[in-house]
């Protein structure tokens, strides 16, 4: 079986978060077992790239991009290429449980799991484009993230901001199990094709 074909089975006894909880174990060993992540890294930043231009990057300057960890699709190769068109690029730190945007520049910390955060100056503002990470996702842009809750928390902060989900293209699967609290995602770029998802904010 695929894991673009992947369902569920759901039961009366099944509830959200448990349905969620096993995905995420899934979907964490599935991308372990992942090859050529380099390979797919570069067409998954060449797709999102053209996508900025055709959908109006002009006027779209300020892009939050998280700093890949683990088996996560790559983005320093996106963060240079977007540094290099001239794109102002944030990347996120927490504070005090909270998600901040915060210019990307050469001084780093390590979060206490190991994670890479900027030290740069904080944008108290929304940016215009988030690029966001994921463990699975569906054609309608509900997204299973880590469960901590920090992007659906920022979403709900900077509704304006356009939220791509940045992923290798066997996370997309057919249903993602989600509640009124999870925030979709507008499109959905990966190493094989770019998806709009009919997202109401």
């Amino acid at each position: 079986m695929t894991t673009n074909n992947l369902r569920f089975v759901t039961t009366p006894h099944s509830g959200v978060e448990e349905r969620k909880k096993g995905l995420r174990a899934y979907m964490k060993g599935r991308r372990a077992e992942n090859e050529n992540r380099d390979v797919k890294a570069s067409l998954a930043t060449e797709n999102l790239l053209e996508f900025l231009k055709k959908d109006g990057a002009g006027t779209k300057r300020k892009v939050f991009v998280y700093l890949s960890f683990s088996s996560e699709l790559a983005t320093d190769g996106l963060i240079e290429r977007l540094q290099e068109e001239g794109y102002e690029v944030y990347c996120p730190r927490l504070e005090k449980g909270e998600m901040l945007a915060v210019e990307y520049g050469k001084d780093f910390t390590l979060s206490k799991l190991g994670i890479r955060e900027p030290l740069g100056e904080i944008l108290n503002a929304a940016p215009d484009v988030v690029i966001t990470p994921l463990l699975a996702v569906d054609n309608e842009g509900n997204r299973l993230g880590y469960g901590g809750g920090y992007y659906d928390r920022y979403f709900e902060k900077y509704p304006t901001a356009k939220r791509i989900g940045f992923c290798f293209d066997f996370q997309i699967v057919n249903t993602i199990p989600h509640t009124q609290e999870d925030k979709r995602l507008d499109a959905i770029v990966t190493d094989k094709q770019t998806i709009l998802c009919a997202c109401e904010k």
